[in-house]
């Protein structure tokens, strides 16, 4: 395969990697909310520790001897990590209360969640897109919320109606 075969290869693996990839919920999608959660986190917390100890040495040039030997104190620092825990406030966004998501690829939660105190008046939740609730007879509204009017708009003859202003 050529290098130029190979990056165009490596660009459609991270592209193709990517768009499997579930979204996350962000504040500004539709019907997300954020919420508070608290955390027990982990954090990696250094501690440095000194060692010291004594090295034997040849040194030069010493008073009655051209080499003798002598020691010098010598410090190594080394770093060690533990495992701290913290109890943190953490915000998450999830899905709105009555909304949901039917797939994590969703761009936020799209979807009606119809449950038993979503319907009025003895409406039934329904899957439609467009309607929430399928309502019973004389209702009407995505959730039945609506009375049709029975009163049937009349004529009405203003001219025989007496005025309180008239004399």
């Amino acid at each position: 395969m050529s290098p130029g075969g190979a990056w165009l290869s490596c660009i459609l693996c991270s592209l193709v990697a990517s768009l499997s990839a579930t979204v996350q919920l962000r504040q500004g999608m539709p019907n997300v909310c954020p919420e508070q959660e608290v955390a027990m986190v982990g954090h990696r917390q250094p501690c440095v520790q000194a060692f010291t100890r004594l090295v034997t040495m040849w040194k030069q040039d010493c008073a009655v001897q051209r080499w003798c030997m002598g020691y010098e104190r010598r410090t190594a620092y080394y770093t060690i990590y533990k495992q701290v825990y913290s109890m943190e406030h953490q915000t998450t966004f999830k899905c709105c209360p009555g909304w949901h998501r039917k797939d994590d690829n969703e761009l936020g939660c799209l979807h009606v969640l119809c449950s038993a105190d979503t319907c009025f008046n003895g409406g039934k939740c329904s899957e439609g897109v467009s309607q929430v609730c399928q309502c019973s007879a004389g209702f009407q509204g995505p959730r039945c919320q609506f009375g049709e009017s029975s009163i049937q708009a009349s004529v009405f003859d203003f001219t025989s109606v007496p005025s309180a202003l008239s004399y």
